[in-house]
């Protein structure tokens, strides 16, 4: 079996895990006496994207640090990555009020029921945690199935599947965005560290920013009773898209040439430069037949998860 299957197999398991598990995860935790829907989401990154982990590194024997990207970052790098993270977080914000539109916000409606944790804690559950078990998952043990794939390729397919992984329509489209960015960032710099840093980053300033749009009870009653922009008028909801889509498109451009600066960087230290003296892009893949991306594996997976969202949205 290549890695490219094994690294979909290993993901459609997880989907799987997603949908049928949290059930039954839930129903043990209060057995066990545990009622914290934060303590229960925090024990369900564990159990449902570490555990699996660890199992598929003892089972296939993989090298961690290759499979990982375990490497360091250089500081000039890191700088970069820093500012390419702040970036990025408008692009989020623009893309998930244009999927508010269509889709309910489930994690605002999430957010605002914890909203009473102290910023320390809500910090930990929601930035520091799913920034090292959904890297782990998605740019550790899912990218390394793609290391026979062109950069744009293997961000473009992660990406799509770091959307699926959130198992939530209105959270697909910025979280594909944002997982293509990420595994892209990646393999410039062949370090999980890079999309670790980001995702910490992009995922606190949300939580400070919900923390402190919450901080008094006057906004949470506001936020509330505000209309959501799924019950804007086609007018409304047309004008809002163009200004966010300009806005968007603005940060998405201001994005690429941060990154394409990044690339160049790390052509540079390699010493690779062209017949001009300029850098030049390195071949990323090797000059062996390439393995389709779309296979029978991506397939089920993309249709196990419109099923399920399917049913979830409009049938149950």
């Amino acid at each position: 079996m290549s890695k490219l299957q094994r690294s979909n197999i290993y993901f459609l398991i997880l989907v799987l895990l997603t949908i049928f598990l949290p059930e039954y995860l839930i129903k043990t935790y209060l057995l066990m006496g545990i009622n914290d829907i934060r303590v229960m989401q925090f024990l369900n990154h564990v159990i449902l994207f570490l555990v699996p982990a660890i199992i598929y590194v003892v089972v296939t024997k993989v090298n961690i640090k290759e499979t990982f990207r375990l490497n360091k970052i250089h500081l000039k790098d890191l700088l970069l990555i820093i500012l390419i993270s702040f970036v990025c977080y408008p692009l989020m914000g623009c893309i998930s009020a244009i999927s508010q539109m269509f889709f309910t916000n489930n994690i605002g409606t999430f957010m605002a029921a914890i909203a009473d944790t102290p910023y320390w804690a809500m910090l930990l559950l929601m930035a520091v945690t799913p920034a090292i078990t959904e890297e782990v998952t998605l740019r550790g043990i899912v990218l390394s199935g793609y290391d026979k794939q062109s950069k744009f390729k293997a961000a473009l397919i992660t990406g799509v599947l770091f959307g699926i992984f959130h198992m939530d329509f209105q959270q697909f489209l910025y979280a594909a965005v944002l997982g293509f960015i990420f595994a892209y960032i990646v393999r410039i710099t062949n370090s999980i560290f890079a999309s670790v840093i980001m995702h910490f980053i992009i995922n606190g300033i949300s939580v400070t920013a919900q923390k402190v749009l919450f901080s008094a009870e006057e906004l949470i009653s506001q936020v509330v009773e505000e209309p959501s922009l799924i019950d804007l008028s086609f007018n409304m909801k047309l004008t809002y898209m163009s200004t966010y889509i300009l806005v968007g498109v603005t940060f998405g451009v201001l994005i690429y040439k941060l990154i394409h600066r990044l690339e160049v960087w790390n052509i540079e230290r390699q010493g690779v430069t062209g017949e001009s003296g300029e850098a030049s892009y390195l071949r990323d893949v090797s000059d062996e037949p390439k393995e389709s991306v779309i296979n029978w594996s991506f397939i089920l997976i993309v249709v196990i998860y419109l099923s399920f969202m399917i049913y979830d949205v409009y049938i149950r």
